[in-house]
């Protein structure tokens, strides 16, 4: 009861911290931190997600976790990630940025490993390890932006400092300190390079633990990688810049249609569909203006979807008493409204109409035909034709393939009410796509100010 509590009294307090940072939306800054329209779009995003993971949360303590200390650890470890990640969002000094963010490395790696097996300790190990290797790395970015400023440390590293200097930088260290960035928050964003330890960590976490780090936390080393990136964009390096996105996102792409085909569990499916979501993402930034809006929509619909689908897999899991595609099977009959939800969360995350990732992905192919890159349209929509194929492969054993011998229904846990959470994030999905209210709308402009 007192776990609960706490998890419904942070809840609360995150949600009201959302409210007050709109209500003062850049009349509010301090040294370090500034309300500003993209921080409060994705803390709002946070805050609206975490009511479900909060709330799911509960369920995966009590059937996976019998240990009362353990509980409480793990809830306490939950807030600590989630405010690490509010922090990154708020920040205007690109060092606090680097702080939260390994907050956030930490608190992921004891979350990895709460259920203390063997998989999820190798797992823990090398995401803390290769997350830390590329934090280092993103340190050394952020020194080369430092020097960059004959002022104190503050002022060369605020991000509102360098927008304002921007043409006056070399952009030989701008260069540098955004392949740095770049490079070293990819584990953060799940891209290439550094995407391996992420999927790995995202393989062996509890899927309350995925459904923040596969949604918010990727959504922080967005944050990370756009402030630096709207610096470089005022500079003559913003071409160089835009085509260092374009090969991030390409070779992202390639990676995920190539690995789906060894995938065996649900997690680690899920894990490699959010890092094709990021890798389109930053190819809808590499084109400019021209996808910028698509970019950020995409991110707001996927923060949502994969939320949702993240939680359905704990539902599969409880069914089934397994994470592994081949330990699943005939869950349309054996838990139908939960599949049929599963069903409708896969054809969101494949951007199927009348799935509202399907406007994003269609704004992100206008922009690409726009901007005259007609082959790597093509290139495109070939690697998202293979990506759906093995998807809904894979899907269909879980839906309609003949369940396995091992399977007991006397152990299988359902609870006909858990999917509602689910339907009402993809039905958000959808309407957030087609019929934005002026809200909404209005944040998303005024985010992609810093841009533009």
């Amino acid at each position: 009861m007192l776990n609960v509590s706490i998890g419904f009294i942070y809840g609360i307090s995150h949600i009201l911290l959302s409210i007050y940072a709109y209500q003062h939306i850049n009349s509010v800054d301090s040294v370090y931190f500034k309300f500003d329209s993209l921080s409060v779009l994705l803390n709002g995003l946070l805050s609206l997600i975490l009511i479900p993971v909060l709330f799911h949360t509960r369920y995966y303590l009590n059937r996976h976790v019998p240990d009362r200390k353990m509980k409480g650890r793990f809830l306490s470890l939950m807030i600590v990630l989630s405010t690490a990640i509010s922090g990154v969002y708020f920040s205007d000094n690109f060092l606090i940025i680097w702080v939260c963010l390994e907050i956030t490395t930490i608190a992921v790696t004891f979350l990895i490993f709460h259920e203390r097996y063997t998989d999820a300790l190798e797992a823990a190990w090398k995401y803390l390890f290769i997350s830390s290797f590329g934090i280092t790395i993103a340190f050394l970015g952020i020194l080369f932006l430092s020097v960059q400023s004959s002022s104190g440390l503050e002022a060369s590293l605020s991000f509102s400092y360098l927008q304002s200097v921007a043409t006056h930088l070399d952009p030989v260290f701008l260069k540098i300190a955004f392949l740095l960035l770049v490079t070293g928050y990819s584990i953060k964003l799940n891209l290439f390079p550094l995407y391996a330890a992420t999927i790995d960590a995202k393989t062996a976490a509890p899927f309350p633990v995925n459904a923040i780090a596969s949604t918010a936390l990727i959504n922080g080393g967005f944050v990370a990688v756009i402030r630096i990136y709207s610096v470089i964009t005022k500079t003559g390096a913003a071409s160089w810049a835009q085509h260092v996105l374009m090969i991030v996102g390409v070779l992202s792409l390639l990676i995920v249609s190539f690995q789906l085909f060894r995938v065996k569990r649900f997690k680690r499916m899920l894990a490699f569909s959010s890092m094709e979501h990021m890798a389109l993402i930053a190819i809808a930034l590499s084109l400019g203006k021209a996808g910028y809006y698509a970019a950020l929509l995409h991110l707001v619909l996927h923060t949502l979807a994969k939320t949702g689908m993240f939680l359905n897999f704990g539902e599969i899991r409880a069914c089934f008493q397994s994470g592994w595609i081949k330990d699943t099977g005939n869950y349309m009959k054996i838990n139908g409204f939960s599949a049929l939800i599963y069903l409708a969360g896969l054809l969101t995350i494949t951007a199927i109409p009348p799935s509202g990732m399907f406007m994003s992905e269609f704004l992100l192919f206008k922009a690409l035909l726009y901007t005259g890159n007609y082959i790597l349209f093509a290139a495109i929509l070939i690697l998202l034709t293979i990506i759906i194929y093995v998807l809904f492969k894979l899907s269909m054993q879980l839906l309609y393939g003949q369940a396995p011998d091992s399977f007991n229904p006397e152990k299988a846990i359902i609870n006909r009410y858990e999917p509602v959470s689910q339907l009402v994030l993809f039905g958000l999905v959808f309407y957030l796509a087609y019929f934005p209210p002026a809200l909404f709308t209005g944040l998303m402009n005024a985010a992609l100010q810093i841009l533009n």
